[in-house]
């Protein structure tokens, strides 16, 4: 840039307001979030320090949830600063141009990203396990017993490759069961059961059961059947297992690759490893958006970009959710569904960037 001290300047203001909008926002979605379930931590008599530790395991995740915007409004009010007290303009009379006072930015931005991206990646999902467990034991103040508890909804992988699922489950019995064999992503068998019991094996009654041989189906149904294959006791079913939110990076990536070459259909867990890196990657591309927008805060008025960056982030996002749901639906592939958005939007932000230069 030749002035160092100018370009330290930029980046002194720049990080200052993405630690003070980081702060803010986290500050206050965490109040609302209190506010909200008050009347739970009330009845249960919750101790003000289980709740400081509760909420420091969920800031991580709302950390990341919230950085695009953060990006865009930091560089919004930075830069936004340095044009409202003419600081923009003296620097173009020194020579310097709008695209050498976005530099520093972009480029400590992106070892922002980086940062941000591995910290989604391990520090996110470890938080939101730890989040999971200290609500149900210190908050609620319940771990998974089915002897003293009722669970619904309940489902899981079995250990012999089965999808289950039970609608309830109380001491040793289950109602309303789904049992499903994948094989090369294709329905093979399906087991439905009114009802279990459990004594040293397990005891399905009212059951019907369907097989699919290439395109015959061949249907039964038993009064009582005995699923030899079903090991899991009844506290095992219930113990809660790491979703993919809580799996850090690695593992998930791990996960899917095993489930994948079972047949099992892994579209959900890869769009939610996709989105680990390209989510952080939207904080980056919005800057093509708000840099030009803060330089113009001046001419246009503080509301104006603000208005309008408001409008782009929340835009973006929604763009987001639509190409992901997409993908959780098999519509467009994990890929695809990751990926295009952020090309898309990077593509305009470039074309915009260069617009404005001229």
């Amino acid at each position: 840039m030749g002035n160092k001290r100018i370009e330290r300047y930029i980046l002194k203001n720049f990080l200052l307001s993405i630690v003070f909008t980081l702060s803010g926002i986290v500050f206050i979605y965490i109040i609302v979030d209190f506010f909200e379930m008050i009347g739970i931590y009330i009845d249960r008599k919750v101790h003000f320090l289980k709740l400081v530790v509760y909420y420091l395991f969920f800031s991580p995740s709302l950390m990341i949830l919230v950085l695009p915007l953060v990006f865009l409004l930091s560089v919004y009010f930075s830069l936004g600063r340095l044009t409202k007290n003419n600081e923009i303009l003296a620097m173009n009379s020194l020579g310097i141009s709008p695209l050498q006072i976005y530099k520093p930015i972009f480029f400590y931005s992106f070892i922002l990203y980086i940062f941000f991206a591995i910290f989604n990646s391990y520090v996110v999902p470890f938080s939101t396990h730890k989040k999971s467990q200290w609500w149900r034991k210190e908050i609620l103040g319940s771990e998974y017993s089915p002897s003293a508890y009722r669970y619904r909804n309940v489902s899981m992988i079995t250990e012999s490759g089965w999808h289950l699922y039970v609608e309830n489950i109380y001491k040793n019995e289950m109602s309303n069961i789904d049992l499903i064999k994948i094989k090369d992503g294709k329905v093979k068998k399906r087991i439905i059961a009114k009802k279990g019991v459990y004594n040293e094996k397990w005891e399905f009654q009212e059951v019907y059961i369907r097989e699919f041989k290439d395109d015959e189906e061949d249907f039964k149904s038993y009064p009582v059947y005995y699923p030899d294959f079903l090991k899991e006791k009844p506290e095992e079913i219930v113990k809660r297992r790491e979703t993919p939110e809580e799996m850090n990076s690695l593992i998930l990536y791990k996960y899917i690759k095993s489930m994948t070459k079972k047949g099992f259909p892994m579209e959900k867990e890869t769009i939610e490893l996709f989105l680990r890196f390209t989510y952080t990657m939207i904080s980056l591309i919005l800057l093509l958006y708000g840099c030009p927008l803060a330089v113009e805060a001046k001419k246009r008025g503080l509301s104006y970009g603000l208005g309008w960056g408001l409008f782009i982030s929340f835009f973006f996002w929604g763009i987001v959710q639509y190409f992901r749901a997409l993908g959780l639906k098999g519509v467009i592939s994990p890929f695809i569904s990751s990926f295009l958005p952020i090309i898309i939007f990077f593509i305009i932000g470039i074309i915009i960037m260069i617009l404005k230069q001229r």
